[in-house]
């Protein structure tokens, strides 16, 4: 008897373990997401980090958040700093699917930045002269793009869109190229 309880016994203890922590979490039970977009940290130097929260499996709202580290002129990206909060539809084939696939995003954004331009005289025929301004941007945009996701809840996103300033300044319209890699949590 003392045999079978000393076999019984470290079975029933082992079979207890709980199921979350041998099976990770399904996609569906995750609400939110950070992402850091790479094409920013290659090409600017700058950062640029995406928080979204998760409505239901179509749709999801978050912000952007970029700071740009060049301290020179740039012509991919003016910004010092944008702040951009956003809203997300996505458009999914299957009905399991969660917040993956295809997607198209309503952006607004607060920007502030500097440019440099040349501007001419029509009737004078001298040199154009060089001018700087600093502005503080306040735009409104759309993205299209795709969401890719894996079993770990790792996300890879890729999206296009542009954005057009809605004061007047010398920038007048702006694009936004995204590479993100992220997490679900």
């Amino acid at each position: 008897m003392n045999k079978i309880s000393c076999l019984i016994l470290p079975g029933i203890l082992f079979s207890q373990v709980d199921p979350e922590v041998i099976a990770p979490h399904s996609s569906s039970d995750l609400k939110q997401e950070i992402k850091v977009n790479i094409l920013d940290l290659l090409i600017v130097p700058a950062i640029g980090i995406t928080y979204e929260r998760y409505i239901n499996p179509y749709s999801s709202y978050g912000i952007y958040g970029f700071v740009n580290f060049n301290h020179y002129d740039d012509d991919y990206r003016y910004e010092k700093i944008e702040l951009a909060p956003f809203y997300r539809i996505y458009f999914q084939k299957k009905k399991k699917e969660s917040n993956k696939g295809l997607f198209t995003e309503l952006f607004s954004g607060i920007n502030l930045g500097k440019v440099e331009y040349y501007w001419y005289q029509d009737d004078i025929y001298e040199p154009a002269s060089l001018y700087s301004q600093e502005y503080l941007g306040i735009a409104m945009g759309a993205s299209l793009g795709y969401k890719f996701d894996n079993f770990n809840n790792f996300t890879f996103e890729i999206s296009l869109g542009a954005g057009r300033y809605l004061n007047k300044q010398e920038v007048e319209a702006y694009t936004r190229v995204n590479f993100s890699i992220g997490k679900r949590f």
